[in-house]
């Protein structure tokens, strides 16, 4: 998505610096998100007490006991389940044994309910494997987890749009072939079920789906994907996990600009911001829903600043991120310090920002763990390049002073917005030159980048002293 380019950038480098960041951040977002929280998942009976560890001699001997029908086929189906919940391992010795796969399947797909459901969940187990077990269930299994999606049974519903989220969520392989099973429409429909476990589910499956694939994401549009996900847009203790999958689903759509019309027009701007303000006020954050919908809400604010006037027309979500910049979960912080650094193409946030409450709560990131410190040195960025007045009031609310000790960082981003942030303080501001030398003792830490390994650092350190201290330089020699 393009980043805000319709205004001018008055530090150099800066515009290079934020676009820089945006590919990068949204690569490494992405990455965290697949890994951590849309990836594969196992899934395990709640309540269930894990006993002693299944031998791969017993899963061996489970498997080839699948042949006996009754209640032994019954208890050898939960074996297995539990045993593919415990590792990868156990799935390969299930694949030594002789068409191991194919009797599952039949099981999966004969007429006993009971053994159906246990099949059904040891190959939802299988499927959050290793690519090669996805990518044998799904091109072996995926026609029937299709037809199950529609098959008026909640618990199969459920088994088969988990496991379908787990395929998906293995590799462009498996969602390229889930796509050609006409997946997304029952997927979709699934989302109207009245069972809370079955919209989490199918929501997990689009989540996964809706990876990487323009395609997708407008073949879910196109099936009315949006009016399905903003019916369950509701916060209550009971609906936190469903409502999470939902909000990961509306993040992915809104990482593509063309997809932000549909967003805006069919009011998921004003259901998010809604969302966000009321959440505010509850302590502790629920991050497992705040943090979706943060992320949805910066990567709709990334886009053209018609959807950030959208978003800010209600007047209480600049105070509720203020409130979400003092939240004591670190990562809900940082993805605040996001979406304001969206939100700041729009110059009457930058003025709110710069001239309210959040400023202040914005500095005390600056000296946080590295990926807080360089969310926040981007919004600050932001902020300072929009003109004198602004980075004056950066200057007089002490960002210098915040900032000048970061010069000692080792991470080149980091020192590039820190510099930048020090050059347009200096260049911009009447106060500056005089805070950044005898208060920060910022000449002496430029002086250490002359000689660093990065030539860009190197060149920059130079350039301001060069310009800011050129003349104070000369007359110390000649003394």
């Amino acid at each position: 998505m393009e980043r805000k380019s319709q205004y001018k950038h008055r530090a150099k480098n800066v515009a290079k610096i934020r676009q820089r960041h945006k590919e990068e951040e949204l690569a490494i977002r992405k990455d965290r998100k697949e890994k951590l929280l849309s990836s594969k998942r196992f899934r395990f009976l709640d309540g269930e007490e894990l006993g002693d560890e299944i031998s791969h001699k017993e899963v061996a001997s489970a498997v080839q006991s699948l042949q006996k029908t009754g209640r032994q086929r019954l208890e050898n189906l939960r074996t297995l389940r539990q045993a593919f919940s415990q590792g990868t391992a156990f799935i390969d010795t299930f694949f030594k044994v002789d068409n191991a796969l194919n009797l599952l399947v039949s099981i999966y797909t004969g007429n006993d309910l009971e053994q159906q459901l246990e099949a059904a969940w040891c190959i939802t187990n299988i499927s959050a494997g290793s690519t090669d077990h996805s990518l044998a269930i799904c091109k072996q299994v995926a026609p029937y987890l299709v037809t199950y999606l529609s098959c008026g049974v909640p618990q199969l519903q459920d088994q088969s749009a988990w496991t379908l989220g787990n395929l998906a969520g293995d590799s462009a392989e498996c969602r390229k072939l889930l796509q050609a099973q006409g997946i997304i429409a029952p997927l979709v429909q699934l989302l109207q079920s009245p069972h809370a476990s079955v919209v989490q589910s199918a929501a997990f499956a689009l989540s996964n789906l809706a990876k990487e694939s323009t395609d997708t994401c407008r073949e879910m549009i196109q099936c009315a994907v949006i009016p399905s996900l903003l019916n369950h847009l509701v916060y209550s203790k009971e609906n936190v996990s469903v409502l999470s999958e939902v909000s990961w689903v509306l993040t992915y759509l809104a990482t593509n600009e063309l997809f932000l019309k549909d967003l805006s027009a069919q009011g998921v701007i004003t259901k998010i911001v809604s969302l966000l303000v009321s959440l505010s006020d509850i302590l502790p954050h629920e991050a497992q829903v705040v943090t979706p919908m943060l992320r949805c809400l910066g990567n709709i604010c990334s886009g053209p600043d018609k959807f950030t006037v959208e978003a800010k027309q209600n007047a209480e979500l600049m105070p509720s991120l203020c409130k979400y910049l003092t939240s004591d979960l670190r990562h809900v912080r940082k993805e605040t310090l996001w979406v304001l650094s969206n939100m700041t193409g729009d110059l009457d946030v930058c003025k709110e920002v710069a001239f309210g409450p959040t400023l202040s709560h914005v500095l005390e990131q600056v000296p946080a763990a590295f990926d807080i410190k360089s969310e926040a040195l981007y919004l600050l960025c932001n902020l300072a390049c929009h003109g004198e007045d602004i980075c004056t009031r950066l200057v007089d609310s002490g960002m210098l002073q915040c900032v000048v000790p970061v010069l000692k960082s080792h991470d080149v981003e980091v020192l590039n917005l820190a510099l930048a942030l020090c050059e347009m303080a200096l260049r911009m501001t009447t106060k500056g030159k005089e805070i950044f030398e005898k208060e920060c003792e910022g000449m002496s830490k430029l002086e250490a980048l002359e000689y660093h390994s990065n030539e860009a650092i190197r060149t920059t350190a130079n350039q301001i002293l060069d310009i800011y201290y050129g003349e104070q330089e000369e007359e110390v020699n000649m003394t």
